[in-house]
């Protein structure tokens, strides 16, 4: 398991999160549209990862933030 993730956006909005979906894997990053249930709702976040090394996320989270995305952050999990 990596030590490593990107959080892309979380929304609450199901297109959105398909949007940037959209974007980040048409510039070959893998992503993935988790979905956590909520007394509100659904809540969609956009993730990127698992990374075990420093280096690749380090990259990654550069480039999604050169396509505009410029809330994208790593977390640890």
């Amino acid at each position: 398991m990596g030590k490593y993730k990107i959080v892309v956006e979380t929304t609450g909005m199901k297109k959105s999160a398909q949007q940037r979906y959209n974007l980040i894997t048409r510039n070959k990053i893998n992503a993935d549209i988790k979905t956590y249930k909520t007394d509100g709702g659904e809540i969609y976040s956009v993730e990127v990862g698992p990374y075990s090394g420093k280096k690749q996320v380090l990259q990654d989270v550069d480039k999604i933030k050169s396509l505009g995305i410029t809330n994208a952050f790593i977390t640890n999990g």
